[in-house]
């Protein structure tokens, strides 16, 4: 549910009989359908997330990932998600950690990000794919690299900003910057509220990861 360029569909597609790539962007799902140009058993739906046509208890598993904190309206989208879902079926989701327990410097820092991604987010696009490049190339890479450094010398780099890019590609820090800086709504939550808004949706059993980033989860939908 929001596939986005087929980053994650690309793992996926070879581990399932038949997967769904929804999304609402023409332009995204032209270039996942170009990623996952070797799978044949990929199907393709130019369509909201929170309106999907597909049937609902008809899918054995579900993900969304960096997708629901953009969505204006996260519980509808979630819950349509889960409507799609066999009782039982696991749902993947990833969504964004609102630092409330982080110090004053990166409350600050996400201030920062927050202003600039305002801006960015409101230039045309071929801008905002430029501006976005190059903020993966002089701020992504360089705290990565410096994470990796820090990591090799046996110290822990998870005080560093982007450290969990330590070990990505320059591809995956652009999309990624893309990602954060071009999109114009952005939701953050607590791991209270983001396990509100899974039961809420239907889930049960829902666990998360104890690594970053934060939040991803796991449910399944109630019987």
């Amino acid at each position: 549910a929001g596939c986005g360029t087929g980053r994650w569909a690309r793992m996926f597609a070879p581990r399932v009989g038949r997967l769904h790539c929804v999304d609402a962007s023409e332009a995204a799902l032209d270039v996942a359908r170009q990623t996952l140009a070797g799978q044949s058993n990929v199907e393709f739906h130019l369509e909201d997330i929170s309106s999907m046509s597909l049937a609902d208890d008809s899918c054995d598993f579900g993900y969304s990932l960096g997708v629901l904190h953009h969505v204006p309206d996260t519980e509808l989208a979630a819950r349509s998600c889960v409507a799609k879902l066999k009782p039982g079926a696991p749902f993947l989701v990833y969504l964004y950690y609102d630092l409330e327990d982080a110090g004053h410097v990166r409350r600050a820092l996400l201030a920062l990000v927050t202003g600039i991604r305002t801006v960015v987010a409101r230039l045309p696009r071929i801008l905002r794919h430029l501006v976005a490049d190059l903020l993966a190339l002089v701020v992504y890479w360089p705290l990565a690299r410096l994470a990796r450094v820090v990591e090799r010398i046996g110290r822990d780099p998870a005080r560093l900003p982007l450290f969990q890019y330590r070990h990505r590609s320059v591809r995956v820090m652009r999309n990624d910057a893309l990602d954060r800086f071009g999109t114009r709504l952005e939701k953050r939550f607590s791991q209270a509220e983001v396990l509100e808004l899974l039961e809420e949706a239907g889930l049960v059993d829902v666990v998360f990861s104890a690594g970053p980033p934060w939040w991803v989860a796991v449910g399944r939908r109630a019987w």
